[in-house]
């Protein structure tokens, strides 16, 4: 058996120069039909994850991302949406967990209230939206959406677990990245009414827990990875794990992996029973990058394997869907030679 991935080919799947495309999610829904939803914002001199005339975008591939139909690609969210984590529950139902940003521009900000980060427009937080669409992803009505909690945004997609319930991970963000922590809304009646959050990973001296991802490796039993935000931009900020034996009502304490990175973690449990770990690392050498775990997530002995090489560090945010039994689909957001952001695919096989 290899001790790499054999990379069967990469794709650019997207990229306008008149935008700033990034964040994609991509799901597989029935026969071979895959949704993909990213963010678009008109690009500037500066990276902005923020924008005014911020849309998500969703596209769709009927060949298993062979082709896209990006001429009839539709629009799901506008006015300072930043992704939407996609979850297909059967039957042309189609679920998202929605970043949600109040953005205007700076010269407003005294009649908004409204502060911003270095660098970016004046905004809020205003909190995690669920989203839904019953044709497949092809219209998404204002009407269908419900506000799971203020102060919050989800990055990773929802997961449906073995009782039926569905789990939205996200972080509670209120300004300081110190004090961030990975949390969890709960649905035991398929998105009709949420729980109130459950930490799942609390900030701590170092810094704070951000962009979680969770997964259930077994009936009840999930894991969980974290992006770690520290004080220095530097080597430091490795992943961090923990798990649940309860359905997530209680979580271990974190621990960190040791593997680097700077973005947020993606996790998919994968057709053979074993568990990938997707990722952009920003630091030298910088690049999509993937792991495989044997025991839930509490090793990760094979990898990290390089997937595609990126020039800088603007990249990572990855999504995967597994088209046949170890032949899968990593899509992700990067640069190309002339400085656009888009969105990059790679088709791979598992070693």
């Amino acid at each position: 058996m290899p001790s790499a991935p054999t990379i069967l080919r990469q794709v650019d799947l997207w990229f306008d120069p008149a935008m700033y495309t990034a964040f994609p999610h991509v799901i597989r829904l029935d026969g071979d039909e895959l949704l993909m939803s990213f963010r678009q914002a008109p690009a500037t001199s500066m990276i902005h994850h923020t924008h005014p005339r911020s849309i998500i975008t969703v596209a769709r591939s009927y060949d298993l991302g062979e082709t896209w139909d990006m001429a009839n690609a539709t629009q799901a969210a506008a006015g300072g949406g930043q992704e939407l984590g996609l979850l297909h529950l059967g039957k042309g139902r189609v679920v998202g967990a929605l970043a949600w940003h109040n953005v205007v521009h700076e010269r407003e900000q005294q009649r908004t209230g409204l502060n911003n980060a270095e660098g970016e427009y004046r905004y809020g937080t205003s909190g995690t939206l669920w989203a839904w669409s019953d044709d497949w992803g092809l219209s998404w009505p204002t009407h269908q959406t419900r506000f799971l909690g203020a102060g919050s945004m989800p990055c990773a997609a929802p997961i449906r677990l073995y009782d039926g319930a569905l789990l939205c991970p996200a972080y509670a963000f209120d300004g300081s990245a110190a004090t961030m922590d990975s949390i969890a809304y709960r649905s035991a009646d398929g998105g009709a009414n949420w729980s109130r959050p459950v930490v799942v990973a609390a900030h701590h001296a170092g810094g704070g827990m951000c962009e979680p991802s969770v997964v259930e490796t077994a009936p009840g039993k999930l894991r969980a990875l974290h992006r770690a935000e520290t004080s220095s931009w530097d080597l430091t900020r490795a992943f961090w794990s923990n798990r649940s034996n309860d359905n997530g009502a209680t979580w271990s304490a974190p621990r960190p992996t040791g593997i680097q990175s700077g973005a947020c973690p993606r996790l998919f449990n994968l057709a053979d029973g074993r568990l990938l770990l997707t990722f952009g690392r920003r630091f030298a050498p910088c690049g999509i990058y993937a792991a495989v775990s044997d025991d839930g997530g509490e090793t990760w002995p094979h990898g990290p394997w390089l997937l595609r090489p990126s020039p800088d560090s603007d990249q990572g945010y990855t999504s995967t869907v597994e088209l046949s039994p170890g032949n899968l689909l990593t899509v992700s957001y990067g640069r190309n030679p002339v400085h656009v952001a888009g969105i990059i695919g790679t088709h791979w096989r598992l070693p």
